[in-house]
Parts: structure tokens; sequence; C-alpha cells
């Protein structure tokens, strides 16, 4: 089992995403991230679909998608082929001046933005490649994570 990353050009219609996610469940698989936005042609979203999965397993998803009426294009995006983002929101708690010098440090230096300050806690904002946000918040962990939010995986191809 591995983690694939699916790209699709959908129609901009209700019931899209219960007819897609509705797929994923008929086959038992669990979608671990699903992001969904308009694209640059009107009348058409672009989903992005992480789930964990055999090449098998993958393939059957890949033409069942593609039977999907909405569906215009399914493509399997790899990882060295792709550009894969997730952002990441996250309120740390920084309970003294020494602490909260340490969180923006380290926020420094993994390119996060101060999204917003108070007196005992400080809102982080990184976009990034998810393995790298994962190790981020492992250091957070040590101030003390009061809130949490990712966005899920988007991903475009390279030419």
């Amino acid at each position: 089992m591995q983690t694939r990353v699916i790209s699709l050009l959908v129609e901009d219609n209700p019931g899209v995403l219960t007819r897609m996610s509705g797929m994923f469940t008929m086959r038992g698989i669990n979608i671990s991230s699903l992001t969904v936005s308009p694209c640059e042609k009107p009348g058409l979203s672009r989903m992005t679909v992480t789930i964990e999965a055999s090449e098998s397993e993958l393939e059957k998803v890949r033409k069942q998608l593609s039977n999907l009426i909405e569906v215009i294009k399914v493509v399997d995006l790899k990882e060295h082929d792709a550009i894969i983002r997730d952002l990441c929101l996250m309120k740390v708690h920084t309970k003294n001046v020494e602490a909260r010098t340490e969180v923006m440090q380290l926020a420094e230096s993994y390119g996060a933005k101060i999204a917003d300050a108070s007196l005992d806690s400080l809102i982080l904002e990184l976009a990034d490649e998810p393995e790298r946000i994962d190790r981020f918040i492992e250091l957070m962990k040590h101030f003390g994570i009061k809130q949490l939010f990712r966005t899920g995986i988007t991903a475009i191809a390279r030419d």
C-alpha cells in the first residue's frame, strides 16, 4: 500500500462529490485527503484525492472514476512528477518570552509565517510538502499545540 494522489477534472455540478466519494466507499478505500476548487475552465472543478492503495486498486479506481459521467479527466500524480502541497494553520502555546522566541526561530527556519499573535500564543501558517509539515508539527508539540488545521493535499503535474 502506498499513498496515491489522484487529480480529477470534473463538471461543477451538485452531487459530483457524493458520487465520487461513494465509489471509494463501495471499494472500501478511505480518502485521507480531499480538496476541491474551481479551475481555469468555467463550469469545471479540480479535485485532488489522496488514498492509500496498491497499484492494482489504483488502476481499478482510475477506471471507475473515468466511467463517472461528470469526470472529464483522471490523472495519477506521481511524487516526482508533481508539485504537492498542504497548508497548515496552527495555534501554539507560548508561555514565556523564551518559548515565544524559540517558536518564532523554528517557524522562520521552516518558512512558516506568523499569522497572528496574542500574549500566550502564536498562530502559524505553513504551506509546504506534507512530510515537512508533519516534521514541523512534531517540533511544535513540545510547546503545546492549542489548535491545528490542515487543508489537505493539493497537487499539480509538472510539464
